[in-house]
Order: structure tokens, then sequence, then C-alpha cells
């Protein structure tokens, strides 16, 4: 199923991101794609939009430290998101 609503498109890009962050291979473009629409989400764009507008090369030019840095709020963000959805499916009891 393909969600149009960002929560829902978000909801899809965070089951994306914990399989990969469950996988031994880490997948470096998905988890640059995730970034950037993590990023977009944030910025309260429209998802399908950004999704559509993605392609790696946005990438080039930016310092490695950059992304590394960005990539590491990308955790802390996405283990909130994931422990919100929990509670807010109401997983916990």
């Amino acid at each position: 199923m393909v969600s149009t609503s960002n929560d829902g498109i978000m909801t899809e890009y965070l089951v994306k991101y914990a399989a990969l962050a469950a996988s031994p291979s880490r997948r470096p473009k998905d988890l640059l794609e995730i970034l950037y629409v993590t990023e977009r989400y944030r910025a309260g764009d429209d998802l399908k939009k950004a999704r559509t507008r993605y392609h790696q090369s946005l990438w080039t030019g930016v310092p490695v430290e950059d992304i590394g840095r960005r990539l590491a709020d990308l955790d802390t963000f996405m283990r909130k998101l994931a422990a919100d959805r929990v509670v807010m499916w109401g997983l916990l009891h």
C-alpha cells in the first residue's frame, strides 16, 4: 500500500529505516533517501513531491562530515518517531 499523507509516507520511511538499521549491510543510497525525505518532513514539505524530486545527485558537494552529523540526527529523530508511534497506536499497555 502506498501512502499519500505525509504521516503515512513517513511511516513507510520509518519502517524502511528500521529494516536498514537491523540489516548487516547498510545501504548508503537508501539511507540518504530516507535522510532527505525526513528532513523534508521535518520542514513541513509535501512528501509526495519530495519523493518524486529526490535524486542522489542532491548530495553532490555536501561535505561528508555534514552528512555524518545529519545521519546521527536522523537516528535520534527516527527513534523518537518510533516511540511516539508506538504510543499513538496503543502498542504499549
